[in-house]
């Protein structure tokens, strides 16, 4: 199926929904669950939605004890971000599938509407169902648009950065678990503490924009040889670290000295 073809046929299982009796009414959302998960753009874009939701504390956001009617009774709070709205009127489809949610309670609960259960369950679908519907087709227009990003490549890059980062920091941890093995592992840390503060102090201070950037090059240039471990950079970003620093003893006093002595350990060590 194409785009197209795709929100069609969304949009005709949420109408049967929409218009169906709550007899049939547990036949139709597997209808609905089935239309979204033929499609791979809602796959997509449901998937980006539940990414990092907490359904848990929707369900506490989202689902309150009514302030007006009696004991035991609650009402349902429409989220405000199309994403929120999505993700946990999804979720409550896909429990009400499931047998997760007593269907019937749920609607005497969240939806009571003057002791009339039939007047709840039409309560139900418009305060939940029809929301999911104009919010799913306004996404899905925007899509077949070109004004989104299609969503099954927006979550192919998502996952493709996140097992990035992942890596990234999975390395890091692993160098910080060398780095602490090692007998001159707090110097470098204490190196790497000072060169924050450096570069903190150069882009708070009055310098012009230009010498900013020199110094902070400079700076990192110092710290990435540091994090590499690489002793003949090292010493040579040292030495542009130490003539840098120096043409600004107000603001780096005592910074050459102290690094050095750091830094003694460090290629000590190395």
């Amino acid at each position: 199926m194409d785009k197209n073809a795709e929100l069609a046929l969304f949009l005709d299982k949420a109408d049967e929904l929409i218009d169906s009796k709550y007899i049939i009414a547990d036949i139709k959302i597997v209808g609905l669950l089935k239309a979204i998960a033929a499609s791979d753009t809602l796959v997509a874009i449901f998937k980006n939605c539940m990414t990092g939701f907490d359904y848990p504390a929707a369900q506490k956001k989202y689902l309150v004890k009514s302030k007006y009617l009696a004991e035991g009774k609650g009402e349902f709070i429409l989220p405000s971000s199309s994403r929120e709205l999505l993700a946990f009127i999804f979720s409550v489809l896909v429990d009400i599938d499931a047998k997760r949610i007593d269907f019937a309670q749920f609607i005497n609960k969240y939806f009571y509407e003057d002791g009339s259960f039939s007047a709840g369950y039409n309560a139900f679908l418009n305060s939940m169902i029809k929301p999911f519907k104009n919010s799913v087709k306004m996404l899905m227009e925007s899509v077949i648009d070109g004004k989104l990003q299609d969503p099954v490549e927006a979550f192919t890059e998502e996952e493709e950065r996140r097992n990035k980062q992942e890596q990234a920091a999975a390395e890091e941890q692993r160098r910080e678990k060398e780095l602490s093995e090692k007998a001159y592992g707090e110097s470098v840390k204490a190196i790497r503490r000072i060169l924050v503060e450096d570069k903190s102090k150069v882009r708070s201070s009055r310098l012009k924009d230009e010498i900013k950037e020199e110094f902070l090059l400079i700076i990192d240039m110092f710290a990435n040889a540091i994090n590499a471990a690489d002793k003949d950079g090292i010493i040579y970003a040292f030495l542009a670290y130490k003539y840098a620093v120096k043409s600004k003893k107000r603001m780096f006093f005592g910074r050459e000295k102290k690094v050095g002595n750091y830094l003694k350990d460090v290629l000590n060590g190395l």
